[in-house]
């Protein structure tokens, strides 16, 4: 096994979480409990609330958010090791 093959691998792997924590995550910038919000293209709210915390209100919220975000930057490390082992 490559060494691209096994991080394509593990991108699948690791991104399979990503469909749940991004409900959560909509669910709570928008203030919608419904399936709906994950198919729905607000992207000006999402982007916003990646570099802040105006969309959160208490502690559980922040606690939330903060995983996300480390979340994304695992996410986005991998890809980029993905990328440069090409």
């Amino acid at each position: 096994m490559t060494t691209r093959t096994a991080l394509l691998s593990a991108l699948i792997l690791y991104g399979l979480p990503l469909w749940r924590l991004r409900y959560r995550w909509r669910a709570t910038v928008y203030r919608m409990d419904h399936w709906r919000v994950n198919a729905m293209p607000w992207f000006g709210h999402d982007f916003l609330a990646l570099f802040t915390n105006r969309y959160f209100e208490n502690a559980t919220e922040r606690r939330m958010v903060r995983n996300y975000r480390l979340y994304l930057l695992g996410y986005l490390g991998l890809f980029v090791w993905f990328a440069a082992a090409g």
